[in-house]
């Protein structure tokens, strides 16, 4: 039996990607694994080992924490690691050095499109901390073994390197089957409510879509990016007048969000179009068509390719709250034209979007690395 040790220092313990999908089926391939991440506050699920440590907060202490995560998984005594975050690329290196062992790293986004569109970043150290990045990268990657990506666009920096792309698709035991109780009405968002995701402009649309549809209902699952940005998305459905037709749920644990993602008629997409944005694919699309959720989606070329392909939704503008509005209202005044979309989505959830096809390659991989 090897020994596998995944490394998370940013993620939840319980992350889709990382623990519910990539761990759950090394172990079920009988791996041994283990899951260096930060300490919950509550305990969700004990089917992986936790090495849990403190989540540090200020830099220097960010920096000291790398060097408590390498101690941390050298003592697993693991036959391969597998990082998930960029700041653990010098832990990932270390390792390959010192202990001699195979590690890959998985990149969840591409990261100098990330930094580009971080608001928050001072514009004039964008660009630095970017080249920085690259850098920093290219040199890990000359002794890392292997790099695990998403879609075409982000492995195409990687494609010189030991890659396997794997899409974040969702796990078919979470949605056994389409569900039949829908709520018409409703309109799901899933996810991290931020600015650059386009929250602002569908709310806009949504309000002009009320008011040809009273009984549109616009629900809300995931945290804030701020409390500044909470305040501003409250106060514009104040001024919006609508309070009623809006509801919010932070986040709930990851087996729980296909019961509301179930009820639901469509699932919406108004990311705007940030760098990281025009390469990513975001895993909220296939849940939606795991769902059986027609799809409203932003009109990237590489999200029209899958609403294109499933035939199970349409795109907008998410920068136009008036073409938000027209595709909602179309949505919600021809129900059988969206139970059909969501059943095309389904579809094409069941046969190609779901997670035991990435399964597969994700093994795959790892025997290629273990030399297995």
């Amino acid at each position: 039996m090897k020994k596998v040790c995944v490394i998370t220092s940013i993620h939840s313990p319980y992350d889709g990607r990382i623990y519910h999908k990539q761990c759950k089926s090394l172990k079920r391939a009988g791996y041994d694994v283990v899951l260096i991440a930060p300490k919950p506050e509550v305990a969700e699920s004990e089917d992986i080992p936790l090495i849990p440590f403190k989540r540090p907060s200020g830099v220097k202490e960010r920096l000291r924490s790398l060097f408590h995560l390498y101690k941390l998984a050298k003592k697993t005594k693991a036959d391969l690691y597998h990082f998930h975050d960029p700041e653990l690329m010098l832990v990932g290196v270390m390792i390959e050095v010192f202990l001699k062992k195979p590690v890959i790293y998985d990149v969840h986004e591409h990261y100098p499109n990330t930094i580009m569109g971080r608001e928050y970043i001072p514009s004039l150290i964008k660009v630095p901390m970017k080249l920085g990045y690259i850098l920093t990268e290219k040199l890990a990657l000359m002794k890392i073994s292997g790099v695990i990506y998403t879609t075409e666009e982000i492995g195409l920096r990687y494609r010189h390197y030991h890659g396997c792309k794997i899409e974040n698709y969702p796990l078919k035991e979470m949605f056994p089957e389409p569900s039949n109780e829908k709520d018409e009405n409703q309109i799901i968002y899933l996810g991290g409510i931020t600015k650059i995701r386009g929250v602002l402009q569908l709310i806009e649309g949504f309000a002009k879509a009320v008011e040809k549809t009273p009984a549109a209902k616009l629900l809300f699952l995931g945290s804030f990016e701020s409390e500044h940005f909470k305040d501003e998305v409250h106060q514009l459905i104040d001024r919006l007048e609508i309070n009623q037709n809006v509801t919010f749920i932070s986040r709930v644990p990851y087996e729980q969000i296909s019961a509301y993602v179930n009820r639901s008629a469509i699932g919406i997409l108004p990311y705007l179009p940030y760098p990281n944005h025009l390469v990513a694919l975001p895993n909220k699309l296939f849940e939606y068509m795991a769902a059986s959720n027609a799809i409203i989606s932003s009109n990237f070329p590489h999200y029209s390719k899958v609403i294109e392909d499933s035939e199970g939704g349409v795109v907008i503008n998410p920068e136009n709250p008036e073409e938000i509005s027209v595709k909602i209202h179309q949505l919600l005044s021809q129900p059988a034209q969206t139970k059909e979309l969501g059943q095309n989505a389904r579809r094409a959830f069941e046969l190609k979007y779901n997670w035991t096809c990435e399964e597969k390659k994700l093994l795959k991989f790892y025997r290629s690395l273990l030399n297995m």
